[in-house]
């Protein structure tokens, strides 16, 4: 977050960010622990490490402003336990094709909500019925009980209850781990003194019509 992001992100614990309600607020963040990751290799017959790969944007996107860097950390944190990881990226649109195909070992990727509801990064990214390729849950993430409350919260009308629902649903998927998440961008634009009546939009867009210049 200070380094690649500028202090410009929250560092995130969940895949729903903060600002969206049925976030979990009790679900604490992945302690980093060096020796209980080595010894959890060894567990899994991988007392030497592994080696891998991991995919990284090539280009600049308003959740992630400089993919190779990120990777590179990631990659040096990693070879600290003797996972040795190969940086690998292609032309945007291959790229997304790649992913959604599941090609990739490991990858960064991101979201931006295009309504403010938590149904669209969940059941979007993460439900069972979205990671059949071409999937927008490129993990292919398939928790039969995370699906089985994705779903009943698309059909619960009462929204306190469709956000217990979010709620239950995140402490599977921290428990699961198909994903470490990064950060959370906080959006910014830089624009003179003088401009009036800009509203940044949340979903990216860019909107003009009430923008007016004080002279």
């Amino acid at each position: 977050v200070a380094g690649v992001y500028s202090g410009l992100a929250k560092e995130a614990v969940n895949p729903l960010p903060p600002t969206v309600w049925g976030y979990n607020e009790t679900i604490k963040p992945y302690p980093f622990d060096a020796a209980k990751a080595k010894a959890l290799l060894k567990e899994a017959g991988f007392p030497n490490g592994f080696e891998t790969e991991l995919y990284y944007m090539p280009v600049s996107r308003p959740y992630m402003p400089d993919g190779k860097t990120v990777a590179t950390a990631i990659q040096a944190n990693l070879k600290t336990i003797g996972v040795n990881v190969r940086l690998t990226t292609f032309e945007w649109a291959i790229y997304l094709e790649k992913t959604k195909n599941g090609e990739h070992p490991m990858a960064l990727l991101g979201w931006t909500g295009d309504n403010g509801d938590p149904d669209n990064f969940l059941h979007v990214l993460l439900s069972g019925n979205n990671a059949v390729a071409p999937a927008n849950n490129i993990a292919f993430y398939d928790n039969k009980e995370v699906t089985r409350l994705l779903e009943e919260a698309r059909r619960e009308v009462n929204q306190a209850k469709r956000a217990e629902l979010y709620r239950r649903a995140q402490v599977l998927i921290h428990q699961d781990a198909p994903w470490v998440p990064l950060a959370h961008s906080v959006d910014q634009m830089p624009m003179d003194a003088k401009v009036r009546g800009f509203v940044l939009a949340p979903t990216g867009t860019r909107q003009f019509s009430s923008v007016w210049l004080q002279k």
